[in-house]
């Protein structure tokens, strides 16, 4: 009988501590794009993309926004064009084995509470990206993700 009583307040402390646990509702995406191309020459190619599609450049339905760069992170805000949906975008850049190639990580998080899935917008803040610029028609591009690492995915409009 005590072992039953303490395994049931082992149980409830655990879920009882869980309550604790904040949980998020943003929607995001996370997504593995791998080229054979080097992680400097992938660096260029996205900053100038996201310039190319701030409105600062003309691009009033961009809505992109280059925070900061390093040689292996870029950091980017997109908004909507009503300003009511905001995400921040993240691309951390690793060379491939033995030095050929890249590996990159991308990530659109959403900054509001928002569904998960939210039409796959942060999906297509990446793809958009990938797309404008060329790098899916470059040499060795493979993307891999999948409705866990980015719930939007099936539901995203820009894929074709």
């Amino acid at each position: 009988m005590k072992t039953v009583l303490l395994v049931s307040a082992l149980i409830a402390g655990v879920i009882g501590s869980m309550s604790a646990i904040p949980v998020s509702y943003n929607a995001f995406c996370n997504s593995l794009w791998l080229f054979e191309m080097p992680c400097a020459k992938i660096s260029a190619t996205l900053i100038k993309q996201i310039e190319a599609f701030s409105p600062a450049n003309g691009c009033d339905k961009c809505h992109y926004e280059l925070v900061s760069t390093l040689p292996v992170l870029i950091n980017a805000n997109h908004t909507s064009p009503d300003g009511l949906q905001a995400e921040n975008i993240t691309f951390v850049l690793s060379p491939g084995t033995m030095g050929s190639g890249c590996h990159v990580s991308a990530q659109s998080l959403s900054q509001n509470f928002t569904s998960f899935a939210k039409d796959g917008v942060n999906y297509c803040n990446l793809y958009d990206l990938l797309t404008a610029s060329n790098l899916t028609s470059s040499a060795g591009f493979t993307e891999m993700t999948n409705p866990w690492a980015c719930p939007g995915f099936g539901l995203a409009t820009c894929k074709s």
